[in-house]
């Protein structure tokens, strides 16, 4: 009986994940407060990816802030230009890319419960 409830819990933890991933969204925004907009991505895309950019030329300066679904992503650190700077930070969880700043996030215990599970399962099914 306890192997069949193990059994119903992975299934439910697996069909809770099944969702498209949600990220916030924004094109050329000029701060983060302005780049708020909750999307659900496509199921191909597993990625919410913020880009920022920044230029400085005689006191005067700008930031431009992108984030978007994205099917893969490549985090940057921040580089250095003459007159400015550019980063990508990348995160896989539903709306994780709140800020500008990198933010990877994992769910680490529905992970050990689902791993759990799934060796309750084996052991009982061994003995």
């Amino acid at each position: 009986m306890a192997a069949y409830t193990s059994l119903l819990l992975v299934i439910a933890l697996c069909a809770a994940t099944a969702h498209a991933l949600r990220c916030y969204t924004c094109t050329g925004a000029s701060s983060n407060s302005n780049c708020m907009t909750a999307t659900n991505c496509t199921l191909g895309e597993t990625s919410c990816m913020t880009s920022v950019g920044s230029v400085s030329f005689a006191g005067i300066s700008a930031t431009s802030i992108t984030k978007t679904c994205a099917a893969s992503c490549t985090p940057t650190a921040s580089t250095s230009f003459v007159v400015g700077s550019a980063s990508v930070s990348c995160c896989s969880t539903d709306l994780c890319n709140t800020s500008g700043g990198a933010s990877i996030k994992s769910s680490y215990a529905a992970i050990l419960l689902a791993l759990g599970s799934v060796l309750m399962i084996l052991k009982s099914s061994v003995l």
